[in-house]
């Protein structure tokens, strides 16, 4: 007997009398995690008033070199699993990158985790464009 058969017996046995056996659907994907997004002009306003969320930078080193936020801590995204430790899980945290798009998952990889994170839209490249002050190493 072919595999053909053997799914037309599986679904002939489940099928009710005059009606047509329907294979079961996919499974529902499970809830996205939403993201919440903090521009460079909210996240400077925020600093200002003395809000201070805690920034963590997850680019490179050598990014890292090349300019940062000041009083940001450095943990390389690679790195974060490993860190989790470190981090206060009552803390704001606003995960800052280059251009926003791996801080995007590091936040949503720590909310998965039971932290408070936001992405910064636009990473670093938003911050220096929208009149923020970087520190260099």
């Amino acid at each position: 007997m072919g595999l053909l058969d053997s799914l037309k017996r599986s679904f002939a046995k489940q099928a009710a009398p005059g009606t047509v056996a329907v294979p079961p659907g996919p499974k529902p994907e499970p809830d996205e995690i939403k993201v919440s997004e903090v521009t460079a002009i909210e996240l400077l306003a925020e600093l200002r008033r003395g809000g201070a969320p805690l920034v963590l930078d997850c680019r490179e080193s050598y990014e890292r070199r090349q300019g940062y936020i000041p009083g940001s801590v450095h943990i390389v995204m690679r790195e974060i699993p490993y860190h989790l430790d470190k981090l206060d899980r009552t803390a704001d945290i606003v995960v800052a990158c280059a251009h926003g798009s791996r801080s995007y998952g590091v936040a949503g990889y720590l909310i998965e985790n039971g932290f408070r994170a936001r992405s910064l839209r636009g990473g670093i490249a938003g911050w220096l464009t929208q009149g923020g002050a970087i520190a260099r190493l």
